[in-house]
């Protein structure tokens, strides 16, 4: 035998070793790789399937969030402050009311002062004087036309004598205003328009002033002062001090100077 001829029996019988090692021919070979693969296909289809459930449901889920999230909460309700206007100058009601409605007093004739006299708290009333008349709301000046009613009185409570007095007249309406140069006790602009001021001032001679103004708003003014002496000081600059005090409250004249006796 050539070397060539052996050479080829050599590689002929390795092949032939080689292939009995790997065995017997298998024939379900092919139907398992085939089922196997089957299976794999299946599997991999349901994790697709489950992947996108999860999408679609997440996909769901935040739009059904989504309005909430989104939409704003709403504003926070503001109560508007209230405006402020300015103060007036008068107020509509009185600041300070007498402590009793105002008194009818008595007779609407006879001497201002005798009028006046009525409304005073028991005690000794002496009549000073009167000047011009004043009926039924009528205002009659003196025979020369010098001045409007006045009456004058001194009243004595048990603590000393006191000069009382009321004047009652119709004037311009520049006065129904609490403007005025110098600073009433109080100044109030009531319902109905009457103005009302009140002071307290110290004389010259150390004597005591009290006194309250009513101005109705059909220009009838009344006043009411009083004195700590006898006599009006304005009349006698060095009257003598009877009292520590005039004998009536600031309400009492307020409420003289109040009353419908005096109206027209």
């Amino acid at each position: 035998m050539s070397p060539d001829q052996q050479s080829g029996r050599s590689l002929h019988d390795a092949m032939q070793h080689t292939s009995d090692a790997f065995g017997p021919h298998r024939t379900d070979l092919v139907l398992r790789a085939t089922a196997r693969g089957r299976r794999l296909r299946l599997v991999r289809r349901a994790q697709i399937g489950a992947v996108a459930a999860a999408v679609a449901g997440a996909a769901v889920l935040g739009a059904t969030q989504l309005p909430l999230l989104a939409a704003p909460a709403p504003p926070t309700a503001v109560t508007p402050a209230p405006t402020v206007g300015p103060t007036p100058t008068g107020t509509s009601t009185p600041t300070r009311l007498p402590s009793a409605s105002p008194p009818a007093g008595g007779p609407r004739s006879g001497p201002v002062s005798a009028q006046l006299a009525a409304f005073l708290p028991p005690g000794t009333t002496t009549r000073i004087a009167s000047r011009g008349s004043f009926v039924d709301g009528r205002i009659i000046v003196t025979s020369d036309g010098s001045g409007s009613p006045q009456g004058f009185v001194a009243y004595d409570d048990g603590k000393g004598r006191a000069a009382v007095s009321v004047s009652v007249l119709d004037t311009d309406l520049h006065d129904l205003t609490c403007a005025q140069p110098t600073k009433p006790l109080f100044c109030d602009v009531l319902a109905d328009g009457t103005v009302v001021k009140a002071n307290k001032s110290t004389l010259a001679g150390g004597q005591l002033s009290w006194n309250v103004s009513a101005m109705r708003p059909n220009g009838r003014r009344v006043e009411v002062s009083e004195f700590n002496t006898d006599v009006v000081p304005y009349d006698n600059p060095t009257a003598t001090v009877t009292r520590a005090e005039p004998p009536l409250t600031i309400d009492q004249l307020q409420a003289i100077a109040l009353s419908p006796h005096w109206d027209r």
